[in-house]
């Protein structure tokens, strides 16, 4: 005999919708007809308890949630205009990456008490993009030449991060959601604010829409972006993210002691390796100062886009993959793992507790654990 479960069906229509989930796509995963979605929200059917633990996980929640009312309000946070995006409703995978970032800053807060409010300088304009770059580098406690010392893009991606969530920021990563969605975005508080950042984009890519991002918080708007967008927001970020990363007497001091001509593409390559930064961003940021044409400019775009397809070709062509608590750490980040770890060590939460707040078995929570007193503890 099927037993059959008494969900609040106006929960679950609640849940799907705010996953950006339609009927089509929740019948599916729970191997049934679209007709008896249909039925279970309405209240005119209930679902399989099989049915219920498929549609339970595809939605993110418990299955306990599904007993109770509707919640009055999305969890999904807003983006303010959803900067950058092409139109209709969100992938489901970054709804759901942007809920859980929601949740972990809950955490964190929860697990570790109040954060003061992270160094902000005053509002980034245009004209001011520059001055406010080189002083939000002065709250950092960076000088204005500083370079990273990293030895690879993931190490510099690194420690840019962590500098952030040092100072009262919170930086997350994603998986398989592509490129031409988001490359980052932003979800503004006044205190642990939230950048996302898309895994799929190279590690130098990152580290621009970093910066970047954090121009929108200092603004404090939220939303999504594709870097590549005209409006004036837009804009702005990019050049406060390119002065950040690439300050002017920076830039004149590593071509006068190498007596860079940018004759040709290498150079701006090899510069773009001294500064730990893109080609692409190098040019442009050259271009800004008037180094190089526009038309130079355009084929060190089509050198780098060919530069990435060949990137990510080498990176599927390569046999096997890391192993995915490997990608999960890389996404949720030192930060907030290691919240868990010292949640863990103080006996606030248990290894199921912790389960729960990384969404993740308990093997792979002790491979994260292992992985973060490897490399952070």
């Amino acid at each position: 005999m099927v037993v059959r479960v008494p969900i609040n069906g106006s929960t679950l229509q609640w849940a799907r919708e705010t996953m950006f989930v339609d009927q089509e796509e929740l019948a599916k995963v729970a191997n049934t007809k679209v007709e008896n979605i249909s039925s279970f929200e309405s209240g005119d059917a209930s679902p399989t308890m099989r049915q219920l633990e498929k549609i339970a996980k595809k939605l993110d929640r418990t299955l306990a949630f599904f007993f109770t009312p509707p919640p009055t309000k999305s969890d999904v946070p807003d983006t303010a205009d959803f900067r950058g995006y092409t139109g209709g409703p969100i992938p489901y995978l970054l709804a759901r990456e942007m809920r859980r970032a929601e949740q972990y800053r809950e955490t964190i807060l929860k697990l570790e008490g109040a954060f003061d409010q992270p160094a902000f300088t005053a509002q980034v304009t245009i004209r001011n993009a520059k001055v406010r770059a080189a002083e939000m580098r002065r709250l950092l406690d960076l000088e204005n030449n500083f370079i990273p010392r990293s030895n690879s893009e993931y190490q510099t991606l690194n420690f840019w991060r962590n500098l952030l969530e040092k100072h009262g920021f919170l930086v997350f990563q994603t998986t398989k959601i592509d490129i031409s969605v988001f490359r980052g975005l932003s979800i503004y508080h006044k205190n642990l604010p939230i950048i996302l950042l898309n895994g799929a984009d190279s590690n130098y890519g990152k580290i621009f829409t970093l910066f970047h991002e954090l121009a929108h918080l200092i603004n404090r708007t939220s939303g999504m972006c594709s870097i590549y967008g005209s409006e004036n927001e837009e804009y702005i970020a990019n050049n406060f993210s390119a002065n950040f990363l690439m300050p002017e007497e920076l830039i004149r001091s590593k071509i006068n002691e190498s007596n860079y001509t940018f004759k040709s593409i290498d150079q701006v390559d090899l510069l773009a390796k001294q500064l730990k930064v893109s080609s692409f961003a190098t040019g442009v940021r050259l271009r800004t100062l008037g180094y190089i044409s526009e038309k130079f400019l355009d084929s060190i775009r089509s050198h780098a886009e060919e530069q990435w397809k060949n990137e990510r070709a080498r990176q599927k062509g390569k046999s096997g993959s890391p192993p995915y608590w490997k990608i999960r750490f890389r996404d949720l980040g030192s930060g907030y793992i290691g919240t868990i770890a010292r949640a863990l060590e103080d006996q606030k939460v248990d290894w199921l507790d912790a389960s729960y707040l990384l969404n993740e078995k308990i093997p792979t929570v002790k491979n994260l654990m292992d992985e973060y007193y490897r490399t952070e503890g």
